[in-house]
């Protein structure tokens, strides 16, 4: 059960305010340095400056792998019966502890993975990445996407498969343009390239998940739906990879998902009535519950996501609360940050609102050092729900 005290921690938070469209492009640039420029996109947090008040998220970043592997030594000592090492069984249904795995960095390593239901590979995009800005393909092609740490995007899914984790592939981020532009197409507009190019995209995604074992698609869309094709393009994206889905590998189910913004997703708002009307081809969301101006850690704050987390799961899905996987973010900027034991604190109450509820959700890997974020709630889960 929660702890009663969390009101009164809640209350020592560092308060964090929302990024600017600055923040935003500081942010991309910087991940996107490190990596491949064709299949890098921008973290779906921003940067403020903000400091964390955890001082488990100041540790120092442990080495992951160098080699075509991903994870540590022991992770061929790990049982893929048995991925905690504790006796649980991750949820995979229900109860997930999703990571975002940025697939511009090292790989997570075999501790990170052992508390993982769900990776979710960042990101599948259509532009170039430069140090001038992105370079968006006109034609919607989505560039080839690549694992962590040089890894091939298919020996990474086999060995994700092999240490009994589920993986999917985001397509989308920040970077493909963003709602906090302002006027939409104000500044990046890749999604603006893939609006009439629908049948394509679904043909490139449906083919990147069956050729590389991928157990689906995340769609990241962060963008405005600001007239009827773009709400049109999002929702028959959902129902149409469905379909694909459906037709390309018929004994093998393969997910749906999206990742919004949780200010796109209020009563009446496009996003949130387009789910509505594809909700049986959405496996589950996860709303992000950062960067978008409700804060968890203040009463007021985790009040309003009460009633938010509510209406998604009573309106948009009639009831079905494992497709709501609440949201959190770990890198440091982000408004707010998710510290523990305030995190573990949110996400048992939760479970009060809806026990089947569908988890949680973090990004990303690299700050979830010696799994210091996921790890409590791994055993959590597994004690309360998961087998353990």
């Amino acid at each position: 059960m929660p702890r009663l005290t969390w009101v009164i921690v809640f209350s020592t938070l560092l308060a964090c305010g929302e990024a600017s469209d600055d923040d935003v492009d500081t942010t991309d640039q910087a991940a996107s340095t490190s990596s491949e420029p064709t299949s890098t996109a921008s973290t779906t947090a921003t940067t403020t400056g903000a400091t964390t008040t955890s001082a488990s998220t100041t540790a120092t970043t442990t080495t992951a792998s160098t080699t075509s592997t991903v994870g540590d030594s022991t992770a061929e000592e790990t049982d893929p019966t048995d991925p905690t090492g504790t006796g649980g069984e991750a949820c995979v249904d229900d109860h997930r502890v999703v990571a975002f795995l940025a697939n511009w960095t090292e790989c997570p390593s075999a501790e990170q993975l052992a508390q993982y239901s769900t990776v979710v590979i960042a990101f599948a995009v259509s532009y170039q990445w430069t140090p001038d800005g992105v370079i968006c393909d006109e034609s919607c092609t989505i560039s080839p996407v690549t694992g962590c740490g040089g890894v091939a995007l298919d020996q990474l899914v086999a060995e994700l498969h092999a240490a009994d984790l589920e993986v999917l592939v985001s397509f989308g981020g920040a970077a493909m343009g963003g709602v906090w532009e302002g006027t939409c197409g104000e500044m990046v507009r890749c999604w603006d390239h893939c609006v009439d190019q629908l049948d394509s995209v679904v043909a490139q995604l449906t083919d990147l998940v069956i050729d590389n074992d991928l157990d689906g698609i995340d769609i990241d869309y962060e963008y405005c739906l600001h007239d009827e094709p773009h709400v049109a393009f999002v929702e028959d994206l959902t129902s149409e990879l469905r379909a694909s889905f459906d037709a390309a590998s018929p004994d093998q189910h393969r997910r749906v998902t999206h990742a919004p913004m949780d200010s796109e997703l209020e009563a009446g708002d496009p996003y949130y009535e387009l789910l509505g009307r594809v909700a049986d081809s959405v496996d589950f969301i996860m709303p992000q519950y950062y960067n978008g101006g409700r804060n968890p850690f203040t009463a007021e704050g985790l009040e309003s996501i009460h009633q938010h987390y509510d209406a998604l799961v009573a309106d948009v899905f009639a009831g079905a609360a494992a497709k709501v996987v609440f949201g959190y973010c770990i890198e440091p900027g982000c408004a707010p940050v998710a510290t523990h034991p305030e995190a573990l604190d949110v996400i048992q109450l939760v479970d009060t609102w809806h026990p089947n509820n569908g988890g949680m959700f973090f990004w990303a890997h690299p700050n979830d050092t010696d799994a210091w974020f996921s790890a409590p709630f791994r055993a959590y889960y597994d004690a309360a729900f998961c087998g353990g």
